[in-house]
């Protein structure tokens, strides 16, 4: 790339191409800080006194703005570029955790539902059936799991409860539990996998609605 823009021979026609991709930079740096302090991360914990989210976005969209100024093609084409990258990362999808805000923003719009919902009063109209099915590990009960998905339509609350008969102080092991979501996930099925520890079948069943049931007003036993 630096080669070819060498090629051209011409510092005037560089000079705007170059200024329209430190602007970007600057534009998505400021709009990260903003993004972040709107998220309200934890992570995210500015030492800058004087650190302003809004301040951040007017940077952002003042960057933007001085780009068009300067050259309007040039700042199209940082555009459509800077736009193939975050098109390709996103369809690549890499196995990276970045901690992105889109993290943040994700678990802070479940929890204002969540507490949402404790304030909205049950009606026969918005009736949606929420199933603990006891599958065991859900892959060797699979016609049960796909029952229950055929109720449930992936529109309610699914939980596949597994009770594993041992000593309950001993620890459920997390591959155990990674194995049993991994599961779903490939089977299409829009639920969630609880095992727990127990020495009987009754004791673990009982656990499980205790569980379900503190946060959940009605709940179907299969």
């Amino acid at each position: 790339v630096a080669v070819a823009f060498t090629a051209i021979g011409e510092l005037n026609r560089i000079a705007p191409i170059i200024s329209n991709f430190f602007l970007m930079t600057y534009a998505l740096v400021n709009y990260a800080c903003f993004d972040a302090s709107l998220a309200k991360a934890s992570g995210w914990r500015p030492a800058f006194r004087y650190f302003n989210k809004w301040l951040a976005l007017v940077g952002a969209l003042l960057c933007v703005g001085v780009m068009f100024i300067i050259n309007w093609w040039a700042a199209l084409t940082t555009f459509v570029v800077s736009s193939g990258i975050f098109l390709y990362v996103r369809t690549t999808k890499p196995e990276i955790n970045w901690g992105s805000s889109v993290q943040a923003h994700t678990y802070r719009r479940a929890l204002d539902a969540t507490h949402k919902l404790d304030t909205i009063q049950e009606h026969v109209k918005n009736f949606r059936p929420q199933m603990l099915v006891l599958t065991g590990n859900p892959m060797y009960r699979p016609a049960l799991v796909d029952f229950c998905s055929l109720v449930t339509h992936g529109h309610s609350l699914m939980i596949c409860g597994n009770v594993s008969l041992n000593d309950p102080t001993v620890n459920i092991q997390f591959d155990q539990k990674d194995e049993g979501e991994t599961w779903l996930k490939k089977r299409a099925a829009k639920a969630f996998y609880q095992p727990i520890v127990a020495p009987t079948v009754r004791q673990g069943a009982i656990a499980l609605l205790q569980v379900c049931t503190s946060s959940l007003s009605s709940i179907s036993f299969y």
